[in-house]
């Protein structure tokens, strides 16, 4: 009797790629719960707190998933483990008092705050997983290749550019001056810059990829990046942050280092939040209040 429901149990076993599409679609529900605004108030959104509620029960579901199977599958466990850092990032970003205020240009101090967690959160799973700054892509092996990743980094100007075309977003700072872009480049490097990279093309593709193949890992990786970004309620930028993070994937898979996914999404988001504003806004003003 026993070994027939061992048996049964085996059978009814859903396959990896199911259960990482189920995560998925939870978690595409929670962003979008999040990013449903009062038609009538759109500095309202009704349902946040529902979204933020099912975040921190995916956590703790996959939490949970990976401790329970980790003695039948460990990759499957360690991919869950590393998966959980994507909810995370938004249970910090809506978790978060914003003591400065809400202003667009109240955000970098909050920023700075909030990356204080989230990398040591994706240092925690990285040293659990025992993945080295070797196998996380954050070693250099030669000047070689350092200078082929300040070029990829250097795409993150055009791309920057491109996507404040999209969302037209207000600056983070006051003014351009250098002290300002000085500082608010560095929060950026290491609150998405690095905090991101690390999370998605670093730990998590590395994990889904041994759990899904390398193009549905990449695949799945570059979808749940793009989810994160449907706060934004604009399917133009959803289908370009999908096309960068591809973008990003490729040159991580082909490469082995992170540092010109790194410095591209860290200078992308300095021109669009601190420079095209000030460059742009006569032809392209930013939009809302």
């Amino acid at each position: 009797m026993a070994t027939e429901t061992a048996h049964a149990a085996r059978i009814f076993r859903l396959p990896r790629w199911a259960i990482g599409a189920i995560y998925l679609g939870v978690l595409v529900l929670a962003e979008a719960l999040i990013a449903i605004q009062d038609p009538s108030n759109p500095t309202i959104f009704p349902f946040q707190q529902y979204g933020l509620t099912l975040h921190i029960l995916l956590v703790f579901a996959l939490l949970f998933h990976a401790v329970t199977i980790q003695d039948r599958d460990i990759e499957l466990s360690v991919f869950l483990m590393a998966l959980s850092l994507a909810p995370l990032i938004r249970i910090f970003s809506l978790s978060m008092p914003r003591f400065w205020g809400t202003a667009p240009t109240a955000t970098l101090p909050w920023l700075a705050v909030v990356g204080i967690p989230l990398l040591t959160a994706a240092a925690a799973v990285a040293y659990v997983q025992q993945l080295s700054p070797w196998l996380l892509g954050l070693a250099v092996r030669s000047w070689k290749e350092l200078w082929v990743q300040v070029l990829i980094g250097l795409t993150g100007i055009p791309l920057g550019f491109v996507e404040y075309t999209i969302l037209r977003e207000q600056a983070w700072i006051t003014g351009e001056t250098i002290t300002e872009v000085l500082f608010g480049g560095v929060v950026i490097f290491f609150a998405t810059g690095l905090a991101e990279e690390l999370i998605f093309r670093g730990i998590m593709m590395r994990r889904a990829m041994q759990v899904l193949g390398n193009k549905v890992g990449v695949l799945f990786v570059t979808l749940v990046f793009s989810a994160m970004h449907i706060f934004f309620r604009n399917a133009f930028d959803l289908t370009f942050v999908f096309l960068v993070g591809l973008l990003y994937a490729v040159v991580v898979v082909k490469t082995k280092s992170l540092w010109g996914a790194i410095m591209s999404h860290t200078l992308g988001n300095v021109i669009l939040y601190l420079i095209a504003p000030f460059l742009l806004g006569a032809i392209l003003p930013p939009l809302g209040p």
